[in-house]
């Protein structure tokens, strides 16, 4: 398995350049941009264009005021992943976002379009562990998956990214200001690591004390952080009941 998400190394896209990972210090100006991230093509009907295009064609109706504060929203989501500065540039039957910049004395220019936004779109996504949202086909399917995710919600814990972000900081002696620079995967992979040696050693601490059918845990065993929320969220018919119950109606 590759390291280089732990270790927080960029994705190289053709023509767009390296794509890093979200550091946490820019996480709340990411967070201000990247639900764009979550419009693919299956919230339009069946249709040849690009996905970029669909996007800006339907600005208005995803609840953007015009196509310029679209493009802003694109303009600081790419420049925060690049870590340089995308610009959108228009010409009289082409638009795209272009970087400009110098290195080693020479003048270079990244571009994102129409023929490289899905692949950056879907590297920020697996990069930062934000997962497409099901799109259903049936009116009856949302509402059962939306009773699914309600009852989820009602039983299980709350935990924003602050907790998150003290837990590591308290379980690992780090301070703060090192947690800055952590991107969303290290952080993650940090907490649920800490999750798994909790459950070890409260399960060691119960067979020692003579508990019976309780299977150990390896708590270095491997750690899924790319398991889509919304996979658990489809539900047959007789399990409605039972979802009734738990979010109380």
């Amino acid at each position: 398995m590759s390291l280089k998400y732990i270790f927080a190394e960029p994705d190289y896209i053709d023509k767009a350049g390296d794509i890093f990972p979200i550091r946490l210090i820019d996480y709340e100006a990411f967070e201000q941009c990247s639900s764009i991230l979550y419009i693919s093509k299956n919230h339009f009907e069946k249709n040849p264009y690009p996905l970029l295009f669909l996007i800006f064609m339907s600005a208005e109706h995803l609840g953007f005021k015009n196509e310029r504060e679209l493009i802003k929203e694109f303009e600081k989501l790419f420049s925060l992943v690049a870590r340089k500065d995308f610009k959108f540039v228009e010409s009289d039957d082409n638009a795209w976002f272009e970087c400009e910049y110098e290195e080693d004395g020479v003048v270079k220019k990244n571009y994102i379009n129409v023929d490289n936004y899905d692949a950056v779109r879907t590297t920020i996504m697996k990069q930062n562990l934000l997962f497409e949202q099901k799109i259903y086909k049936t009116d009856r399917m949302r509402k059962w998956a939306e009773k699914a995710l309600k009852a989820k919600q009602k039983t299980a814990p709350k935990i924003t990214l602050e907790d998150i972000v003290t837990t590591v900081s308290v379980s690992c002696g780090k301070h703060y200001s090192d947690l800055q620079y952590y991107t969303i995967y290290q952080l993650y992979s940090d907490f649920y690591r800490l999750r798994k040696i909790v459950e070890y050693d409260a399960s060691v601490h119960f067979l020692c004390a003579g508990a019976k059918d309780l299977k150990l845990q390896d708590f270095a065993e491997s750690l899924d952080l790319y398991h889509n929320p919304y996979d658990d969220l489809f539900v047959s018919a007789d399990k409605l009941d039972g979802l009734n119950k738990a979010i109380g109606k």
